[in-house]
């Protein structure tokens, strides 16, 4: 049996473009691939971040799934120095940078650093924007998201409720506090805090991407490139 990806190792003319359409080698590139970032600002109060932190927010196509390293060029602290690389969602302390959990890079406010570079690994995934009622602290997923695997959560703003207003996004968990929202465990809902009572909200959502599929069903990279040549 031969794959797709033998197909590619052949680069055969009448086939290739085919073959990197149903790739969408641009998504690779930005989506998979290392990222490189250099001399970038994060900048302080974002709002759906930790109000200590500073942030650089990442495009929706190249949210970071971790970091490899990362250097302050400039700043109060750590000037010319490597940053210590946290664990994913881990809030960082002085000297210290990390991967928010909506897939942003985060550091510390208070050690002002102008300029930053970064490396980092993007988390691979479409983003989707949905705008859908809150019921019972929770706002349900379409099940053809969830179907296809909901990766992590980038926004969520409620609409409508007593508080409403962007909020901070958290790790998955079964219950939110005020002004908080996340993914619950199943990644099946987006969960509020009681308290502010949203009843309707926008969110946006990273999802397994659609890539290359003439069935319809959801596909990767890794999927794509190990599916039955269909050019024999």
């Amino acid at each position: 049996m031969t794959t797709n990806k033998d197909a590619f190792n052949r680069a055969e003319p009448n086939v290739l473009a085919t073959l990197l359409h149903r790739l969408r080698l641009g998504d690779v590139l930005v989506g998979q691939l290392p990222q490189v970032l250099r001399m970038k600002t994060p900048v302080a109060a974002q709002p759906y971040n930790l109000s200590t932190l500073s942030v650089l927010t990442l495009p929706d196509d190249a949210k970071a799934a971790f970091i490899y390293r990362a250097n302050a060029r400039s700043g109060t602290v750590a000037t010319g120095d490597e940053l210590t690389v946290q664990a994913f969602a881990t809030t960082p302390a002085t000297t210290q940078i990390a991967v928010a959990p909506n897939g942003n890079i985060v550091v510390l406010t208070t050690d002002t650093i102008d300029q930053l570079d970064v490396i980092y690994q993007p988390e691979r995934g479409e983003m989707v924007e949905l705008f859908l009622s809150v019921s019972s602290n929770a706002l349900t997923i379409p099940s053809k998201y969830t179907a296809r695997g909901v990766i992590l959560l980038s926004e969520a703003e409620a609409l409508a409720g007593t508080s409403a207003g962007k909020k901070i996004v958290l790790v998955p968990a079964a219950s939110a506090a005020a002004g908080r929202a996340c993914l619950n465990v199943a990644k099946t809902q987006v969960v509020f805090n009681g308290t502010d009572a949203i009843t309707r909200a926008r969110v946006k959502i990273l999802v397994k991407p659609d890539i290359g599929s003439t069935t319809g069903l959801p596909t990767d990279l890794d999927d794509l490139l190990r599916r039955t040549e269909e050019f024999i």
